[in-house]
């Protein structure tokens, strides 16, 4: 089995396929699709964080819970001065590329929405 790592950065106007891409992400650990997955939020799709629609929470609130969400990126939450928000909702906050290269050294393989 193999290791995936979902990235997404989607923008706000691609907010479904940011929520697709979390949807799978959350369902493939859940039924345990790969050995194991990994999320990486990138650009505005960390505003998905503070969704309001009902589904929507609940899968980021599973993906925090069962820490498949590894990172969200340091940069882009400083910029949109969202990083102290993130961090209460339970996510740290990493360089992005750092984190990508490291997973995807580690056998991770990237699929990106």
């Amino acid at each position: 089995m193999q290791k995936t790592l979902f990235y997404i950065v989607a923008s706000e106007k691609e907010r479904d396929r940011a929520v697709m891409g979390l949807n799978i992400a959350r369902r493939s650990h859940e039924f345990k699709r790969f050995a194991d997955v990994k999320v990486i939020l990138q650009g505005s799709s960390q505003k998905i964080l503070f969704d309001e629609d009902k589904n929507v929470k609940e899968t980021v609130d599973y993906l925090i819970a069962n820490k498949v969400i590894d990172s969200a990126c340091t940069f882009i939450a400083k910029t949109l001065s969202i990083e102290e928000q993130i961090q209460k909702r339970g996510v740290e906050l990493k360089p992005s590329g750092e984190r990508m290269s490291a997973l995807v050294n580690d056998g991770y393989i990237p699929l990106v929405f």
